[in-house]
């Protein structure tokens, strides 16, 4: 449940149209100014590792949302489609209307705020995290949004794959301020 609601991409794509009480499609803006930050009020606090010591399990789900904005920012609309889940269908879009999303986006910036707990439902992690973005459109308008992600990833289980095992963006949240 919590990773469904972690499509921020499709609440950003929202920033190019005039309504705000929609939830938007799975885009977000693409940034010419790659400016992908914390909190610095609120830094996440990671508490849970996996099995192998990797990073831990927040951590990375944190990492997945900056690697995403990151991708946006460079125009690389594939790698970022990709970040969700299921090759990008979690998104709800086919990688053209993702890509058209960012058409009138100059910017974006993502502030991630302090990820929530982890939760386990049939064999999967969820987790919920809050973001702030922050948009500039083609011609200079300056937007925000506020919202969620939330992220998806298979437990360790025997048969599980590696591509199960990382995170994914499983849906988004996101509203205009």
């Amino acid at each position: 449940m919590i990773i469904g609601s972690m499509l921020l991409a499709i609440a950003i794509t929202a920033c190019n149209s005039s309504t705000t009480s929609q939830q938007p499609p799975a885009n977000t803006p693409a940034i010419a100014n790659p400016l992908v930050t914390s909190s610095p009020t609120s830094p996440p606090v990671f508490l849970t590792q996996n099995a192998t010591g990797d990073k831990p399990l927040q951590q990375q789900a944190v990492q997945v949302i900056r690697d995403y904005y990151t991708a946006i920012n460079r125009q690389d609309y594939k790698q970022a489609y990709s970040a969700w889940e299921g090759s990008g269908t979690a998104s709800k879009q086919s990688f053209e209307q993702f890509k058209q999303g960012f058409a009138d986006t100059a910017s974006v910036a993502v502030e991630v705020e302090k990820p929530g707990q982890l939760e386990g439902a049939a064999g999967s992690l969820y987790i919920k995290i809050p973001v702030t973005v922050t948009a500039i459109t083609t011609n200079g308008t300056l937007q925000r949004f506020h919202g969620s992600y939330v992220l998806r990833r298979v437990n360790n289980v025997p048969g599980s794959t590696k591509q199960q095992r990382q995170w994914h963006l499983h849906s988004a949240n996101i509203t205009k301020n």
